[in-house]
């Protein structure tokens, strides 16, 4: 393995700078922004090779060149400097994005479908050039780029980025391939329950993950041991970009930079870590709020967070910090940069193992749609987020807070199901058949699954089914559409009875008033059951509904609020046993709703009827997230406890850790990681259980040894 993917503290010096101005980059000292690095504790960095301006800081064959490298060769320099501060050093190289190219060759330029309504609209918006990679004189550009920046330069490292669609392309060479390949021209319409549109939405997926396996080969022609990677982050986006979380299989390590908050991050490691096991994931983030503000740095404390998430979930991390246009950095930025990765420093030789996690939140790319824009014109469609995506995030949010470790897992885990006792399937609407038949053979093993909504409704392929492709798994059938825009779901359980108190029912969905249109829809099913299903919940509706009421209709009966009317029969939520599994099926994501009320009503579900028992929990306050790990090389387990809250704790919270340890093995101890004292432990039946006080971030280490079989 090469040095930089041994490291755990990574810096990103952003630099997309223009050079239409002789000040820019005029201070730029590659040997100053090393030894900031170096003091802040950085093991290894990216340093940009070419950025979205197109303009090349080394003397590149093709492409633009900086002005300020005109003379000087800016990425030896500094490639030079850092690794003298004993830094390992990457390569960032931009795709797609690139105004010189785009400036002296339009005619690869992105043609987004907007054009044909009158405007164009690209991502990011009108300061960014952006290229086609169906053209082929724009990919043998990128090609030779690459080529030959790793002829000149011994990176350890590779980093692609932006490889995504920044629109709806329909340019000449977009319509050419397509005409080519399937004999008609692009769709222009939008529907996700149609064969062309979900063709031509396939094709531009396969067409970029084609596009970027030929960038890899070509980096990896010269230098086949060079670790190589492309921005996972436009695959968490919406379906419009046209990268999928499953394009990280052509990538060597799985990395992305993101914006969102904590459980975003929670999320994202989760997922690539399974993306790419075995090799460490490299979250990326900026120290500022965001991309778009250069001087509003994070907190330390919400900086030192960031840097303690990745310590738990046991992946890189790495500070994005944009260099001002004059070339330099600002020094108090390192100082905090540097005691927030100073909090990681007693752990990091601890990391290691097999993550611990009894459940799994499958995360579908192909539901990443918003069944919404149906119907409408692609030019007059700007992709935004998803339903699934929503209820992926509320489960890993309830999960978290919950204390329970989990996975993410993907279509690419397919066979690997099995590994978890509990899967949980939000609201996957589009599923392939070999989809269906994995979560099918899952159950039918022994596995036990909860899914919600509109899951396996549609097929990838863009059939639309009448009923659930996996009505038999569920053990129930859909048999309408839910058109209000809120219902109740009333329990019919006491366990579920107790996770809704003190209410009766557990709302979803909310009135949206609009002035101007109607409030959207649930377009949730509505369910029959099979006789030999349990009914766990039923449907409850507001007086009018459907109709989200009017003062001259006189069809509601609270005038802010939808509050439930007609106790229907109807179920909401059934549980069904199929082969050696079982399921548990809501009609409503109740995991994406955000109360307390859905979040014990879930955690109720998988516990009590899915017989979820975590060989790791946590009792304590839901702030603190545990993940834990089996380290059998070193006879141990490794529980982590971190308190995930925006502002600075003010003392600690009592957390009561509870583990199981593995078959044939016992604990004989238990201590503390960072300072190595003692911690008190006791048995409760085979669990240990140990009493802990969490101010932000606790390590503990569970000691093992072989279990003696003589003993009683």
């Amino acid at each position: 393995m090469n040095d930089y993917l041994r490291t755990r503290r990574r810096l990103l010096l952003d630099m997309h700078i223009p050079d239409w101005d002789d000040r820019f980059l005029a201070d730029y000292e590659p040997a100053e922004l090393a030894r900031l690095a170096r003091e802040a504790g950085v093991e290894g960095a990216l340093i940009y090779c070419k950025s979205h301006l197109g303009l090349n800081y080394w003397p590149s064959p093709v492409g633009g060149i900086h002005r300020a490298a005109s003379a000087r060769d800016l990425v030896a320099e500094a490639k030079s400097r850092f690794e003298a501060e004993g830094i390992s050093v990457g390569a960032y190289h931009s795709v797609i994005f690139d105004n010189w190219a785009a400036d002296n060759h339009p005619e690869w330029r992105v043609v987004p479908a907007t054009r044909e309504a009158g405007y164009d609209w690209t991502v990011l918006g009108h300061r960014y050039g952006t290229l086609c990679p169906n053209h082929r004189g724009y990919q043998e550009y990128e090609e030779q780029q690459i080529s030959a920046l790793l002829d000149r330069y011994d990176f350890d490292v590779l980093w692609i980025d932006m490889a995504f669609w920044t629109a709806v392309c329909v340019c000449d060479a977009c319509e050419a391939r397509y005409r080519q390949e399937f004999g008609v021209p692009i769709p222009r319409v939008i529907d996700w329950s149609s064969v062309e549109w979900t063709r031509f939405q396939s094709a531009r997926e396969r067409w970029l993950a084609e596009f970027v396996a030929e960038l890899v080969a070509a980096a990896k022609s010269g230098r086949p041991a060079l670790a190589v990677t492309h921005n996972l982050a436009p695959g968490l986006r919406d379906w419009s970009r046209g990268q999928r979380a499953e394009d990280a299989a052509v990538d060597d390590f799985a990395a992305g930079d993101l914006y969102g908050g904590f459980d975003e991050q929670v999320f994202v490691i989760a997922l690539m870590r399974g993306l790419r096991p075995g090799v460490l994931t490299e979250f990326m983030t900026t120290r500022t709020r965001d991309l778009f503000t250069h001087t509003s740095t994070k907190t330390e404390h919400e900086m030192t967070t960031q840097v303690l998430i990745a310590v738990a979930a046991d992946s890189a991390f790495l500070f994005i910090d944009a260099v001002e246009p004059s070339g330099r950095l600002n020094q108090g930025v390192y100082q905090r940069m540097g005691r927030a990765f100073a909090a990681a420093l007693p752990f990091e030789g601890e990391l290691g193992g097999e993550d611990i996690t009894d459940v799994a939140v499958y995360y579908s790319d192909d539901s990443r749609i918003d069944e919404a824009d149906d119907g409408s014109p692609v030019g007059a469609v700007h992709a935004g987020g998803s339903r699934h995506q929503d209820a992926v995030m509320g489960a890993v949010r309830v999960l978290r807070r919950a204390h329970i470790p989990f996975s993410v897992v993907t279509r690419l885990d397919n066979a690997r199901l099995a590994r978890f006792p509990v899967l949980l399937v939000p609201d996957a609407r589009r599923l392939s058949r070999a989809d269906i038949d994995a979560l099918r053979a899952y159950v039918a093993a022994g596995g036990r699954l909860y899914a919600s909504g509109r899951t396996s409704l549609l097929l990838s392929d863009g059939t639309a089914l009448a009923d659930f492709a996996l009505a038999d798994v569920f053990g129930c059938h859909a048999i309408a559409s839910e058109e209000g825009s809120t219902v109740s779901l009333r329990p019919e359980t006491d366990t579920l009875r107790a996770a809704a108190f003190p209410e009766l029912t557990v709302p979803v969905g909310r009135r949206q008033p609009a002035p101007a249109r109607p409030g959207p829809t649930l377009g949730l099913p509505r369910i029959a059951a099979d006789d030999s299903t349990r009914v766990l919940s039923r449907l409850s509706l507001p007086f009018g509904y459907p109709s989200d009421g009017t003062r001259a209709g006189r069809d509601f009966a609270s005038i802010h609020s939808s509050p439930p009317w007609e106790h229907t029969a109807h179920p909401a939520i059934v549980a069904a046993d199929y082969g050696a599994g079982r399921s548990v099926y809501s009609i409503a994501p109740i995991e994406a709703e955000g109360g307390p009320q859905h979040d014990e009503t879930l955690v109720a579900l998988l516990v009590g009827e899915l017989g979820l028992a975590p060989r790791v929990t946590a009792v304590g306050h839901p702030d603190v997230w545990i993940t834990a790990f089996h380290q059998p090389d070193r006879s141990r387990m490794l529980v982590s406890a971190l308190r995930l809250a925006e502002d600075p704790p003010e003392g600690s919270v009592p957390v009561t850790i509870r583990a199981r340890p593995p078959r044939g093995t016992t604990v004989v101890g238990v201590r503390d990681v960072e300072s190595g004292e003692p911690l008190s432990w006791r048995w409760d039946d085979l669990v240990v259980v140990i009493p802990a006080a969490v101010e932000l971030f606790a390590m503990v280490a569970i000691e093992l040894s072989a279990e003696d079989p003589s003993a009683s």
